[in-house]
């Protein structure tokens, strides 16, 4: 079993292939490629025209995955190389490394004929191509590889469930017949598009709604449905109605491909449609934003079939193999390998017997995967240095993968370009760099190699280097026929070449500088031939308008850079000071065009709002500048004296509208109440294990009634007591259950205080189940603890009208004499109005 969990995740990696088909990220870094275009159709080249053959003219491949490096599953461990299937292998890099779905696949473009040339305006650009596209991909639930580390026994004794729906694999080849064509529409913006014509040769894909392996010691169980689809130039007549193992063992070859052509364009067995779009857009000269959709479009597979598929198997025996390893001779009991094969083959084809289809329709329509490509680059030292960064995302059985690409790229000389990348993959590591060529020296020849995930560290075997790092490799070459090249054309007449000309459609008879852009001589940012000031301060640099003039935003007659406040709103022209400022007459720092208490006194300055009226701020009916107590909470409004501070009428240093008992002095931590004397506390201690009751029942034990009794006459002589019945449990059993019993158990000891004579009123019960432990659940004492019954305690409600017949007059004087020593006005000294509430 180990050597086949090893050959099947060594041939997982070497079939591995990646999310990012064709799209090379360090090709958008390259100006002088001219299938730049393939990256987004509005970037147009440099060149006036080009044209490629096949097989040099343009190609692109790529293989890779987008989770596992051969590091992941061969490895050095201490002094000891070894799989990630070793006992004692340390798996957390390949675990760490797996996604939900492993996908592999391997893309390729091939050109066959394409080219393109600039239109007489200068403006438009038009690409025509005809492209072989081979396309295929594996995907790999993370499950899958959990039973191939374990080998189905993670649980040797139990079953092991493992979810594989999402495994399935893709595979078409088609020829793509494109139309594009490009147009700038000013120096700032550049649209571009495709047309695409698509004739398919070949197309098969593997889905999955469901399916399950359930592995044991004894057998792997295997069940699900899903859909096979097959489309291929070949002879219909010959496939089976339905998969099954014996219809593929007997199909024959010579049938199945008898009189079909090979090539898609000669009889294609499908036909599609698709549609590249993008845009590029300057911001400012030297920047350049750019995004586009590529392959927006389907196939329809006329010449195909559609297969559903289900099956339900089991594979016997996991465990009798091992008995049939050895031959019947019981004197040598040597190993028999021909019985042992003899025996896993039989049981292979039995467990094959079971897969097969239910039916077989034909035609099915499928989607491309949707790629977005969103650049933004930047060009500095007349062009010849660039960065950029570039974000990919692609469309995959409806999911989004994404990767984003930082690169550099250099240009020392007009006909040499080379860029550097560095790719931030889903979770990756690893040989993310990227390095591309465009070698472009004189009309007629133009060279371009680009290259991602180049890897970077290497394993040898039998002296031939392995990568060991790299999830894969990206790669696009193209050798190709250009003309119209010449560096030194200047198309705007300038005086400054096309190549070095930052700005290319500067206006006739305009002065320009050394990159070709309009002359600003006062640098205000307008040029010359627009400015109507053109000799605008230092000062006003960034505040002047299109034409150069310093702006006056609030209109008050000042321009901005001269302007102490050079926002002034509308409303408040004609109360503003000498320098544009608003006008404040009281000083209370709210403008007077917006103060509604003109005549704050100086007392209340820094306590207004946004009026000048005089800040509240607790909202207690005293103004913030002469509240001895600001922060009074909104619980406490109504409760407080003259000067804004809480009542406290007891005295006990618990505010009244936090105190449970107002008249009658108590601690803090007692809410502000008489504490509950320490024999009825060990009273109530006893009662949390004392009170017993039927197993599992909520009906009270006669050996409790005695304490219950007890408890029931303290009740009843402390009629200021408000109880509260708590039941509790411990976590055993389910959890909704445990909160009914204790819910119940409350109810019962309720009932019997009632019953002894303690008022109903005073009386209240509630189960909290399992929640609030008071001991360790794991041990059978601590359980005991848990199962309880507690009684909380606190003290008769009394409406603030009691309050106000035990109000101190000494403390209200005390109160008094703090507002008189502010020296305040007369008239702002008034008595308090207690307001009649209830708590």
């Amino acid at each position: 079993m180990k050597h086949i969990r090893i050959s099947l995740i060594t041939l997982a990696l070497l079939m591995a292939n990646s999310i990012f088909a064709q799209q090379v990220a360090t090709l958008y870094f390259l100006e002088n490629a001219p299938m730049r275009h393939i990256v987004n159709p509005a970037l147009q080249p440099v060149s006036d025209g080009y044209i490629n053959f096949t097989p040099f003219g343009y190609t692109s491949m790529w293989v890779g995955n987008n989770s596992l490096t051969m590091s992941d599953v061969v490895f050095k461990q201490g002094n000891t190389t070894m799989t990630v299937l070793h006992p004692q292998a340390d798996r957390s890099a390949l675990l760490k490394s797996l996604r939900g779905t492993t996908l592999y696949d391997a893309d390729g473009t091939f050109n066959i004929l394409s080219f393109g040339f600039r239109l007489k305006n200068q403006k438009g650009y038009v690409h025509i191509g005809i492209q072989e596209r081979i396309e295929a991909g594996i995907a790999t639930p993370e499950e899958y590889y959990l039973f191939l580390l374990d080998g189905g026994m993670k649980n040797i004794t139990g079953v092991n469930s493992f979810d594989l729906h999402t495994m399935g694999h893709h595979t078409a080849v088609y020829t793509e017949i494109a139309g594009g064509y490009s147009h700038k529409i000013n120096d700032q913006w550049t649209v571009g598009g495709k047309i695409k014509l698509l004739l398919g040769s070949a197309y098969s894909d593997m889905r999955n709604n469901q399916l399950i392996l359930d592995a044991s010691h004894e057998a792997w169980h295997l069940y699900g449905d899903g859909s096979i689809t097959l489309a291929a130039p070949v002879n219909y007549d010959a496939l089976p109605e339905q998969l099954t193992y014996d219809n593929i063992r007997h199909l024959r070859t010579g049938d199945l491909f008898k009189n079909q052509q090979i090539f898609s364009m000669v009889k294609p067995s499908g036909y599609g449609a698709a549609l590249d779009l993008g845009f590029s857009y300057k911001p400012h000269p030297q920047v350049q934003i750019t995004a586009a959709l590529n392959d927006l479009g389907f196939i329809v597979w006329n010449n195909g079939l559609k297969y559903s598929t289900n099956i339900d198997s089991t594979f016997l025996g996991v465990t009798d193999l091992e008995y049939n390893r050895y031959s019947n001779d019981a004197n040598n009991n040597s190993f028999d390998s021909k019985l042992l094969m003899d025996d896993v083959v039989d049981r292979l084809e039995n467990f094959a017997h079971a897969i097969h289809s239910t039916s077989s329709t034909k035609g099915f329509t499928r989607m491309l995967s949707m790629k977005l490509n969103v650049g933004v680059d930047a060009n500095f030292w007349k062009n010849r240095v660039g960065l950029g960064v570039l974000s990919k995302t692609r469309l995959y059985n409806n999911r989004l993968y994404t990767e984003l690409t930082l690169g550099a790229a250099f240009r020392p000389v007009n006909w040499f370009n080379i860029a550097a990348t560095y790719s931030l993959i889903q979770n990756g590591k690893y040989s993310n760099f990227g390095v591309g060529l465009s070698l472009m020296p004189y009309d007629g020849i133009n060279f371009t190699l680009a290259m991602d995930y180049i890897p970077t560290s290497y394993a040898y075997h039998k002296n031939a280097p392995i990568p060991y790092r790299a999830k894969g490799m990206n790669i696009v070459f193209g050798f190709s026929i250009v003309w119209g090249t010449n560096h030194k054309h200047d198309d705007d007449k300038d005086g400054v070449w096309n190549q070095l000309d930052v700005c290319p459609n500067t206006p006739k008879n305009i002065k320009v500088d050394e990159l070709g852009c309009p002359l600003d001589s006062d640098g205000d940012g307008v040029p010359d031939y627009l400015d109507n000031c053109p000799c605008t301060s230092e000062l006003a640099y960034g505040l002047v308008d299109t034409v150069g003039c310093p702006l006056d935003s609030d209109g008050d007659g000042v321009p901005d850079y001269l302007d102490l406040c050079p926002h002034t709103p509308a409303e408040a022209i004609g109360y503003l000071d000498e320098h544009g400022c608003e006008l404040d007459t009281d000083g209370d720092g709210v403008p007077d065009w917006r103060d509604s208490c003109l005549n704050t006194p100086r007392e209340a300055w820094g306590f207004v709002d946004e009026n000048g009226c005089e800040l509240d701020t607790d909202g207690d009916g005293v103004p913030d500048w002469k509240d001895l107590c600001p922060n009074t909470p909104e619980a406490a409004r109504g409760y407080i004296d003259s000067v804004g501070c809480e009542l406290d009428t007891d005295g006990d240093g618990v505010p009244d509208y936090l105190d449970q008992c107002p008249t009658q002095a108590g601690p803090a931590y007692n809410s502000g109440c008489p504490e509950v004397k320490k024999e009825i506390r060990n009273l109530l201690q006893k009662a949390m294990q004392g009170i017993q009751f039927e197993t599992g029942k909520s009906a009270i034990k006669k050996v409790s009634y005695p304490l219950l009794n007890e408890i029931a006459q303290t009740f009843i002589e402390n009629n200021n007591y408000i109880i509260e019945v708590q039941g509790h449990t411990d976590n055993v059993g389910k959890e909704e259950y445990n909160y009914q019993l204790s819910e119940g158990r409350a109810k019962a000891v309720m009932d019997y205080l009632i019953a002894q004579g303690v008022p109903a009123n005073r009386l209240s019960y509630h189960g909290y189940g399992p929640s609030m432990p008071i001991d360790d659940n794991k041990t059978k004492a601590g359980r005991a603890k848990n199962r309880r019954v507690e009684f909380n305690i606190t003290f008769e409600e009394i409406t603030y009208e009691t309050i106000l017949n035990h109000v101190d007059s000494t403390l209200y004087q005390q109160h008094l004499d703090s507002i008189q020593s502010l020296q305040l006005p007369e008239d702002s000294i008034k008595t308090t109005e207690i307001v009649e509430t209830t708590n």
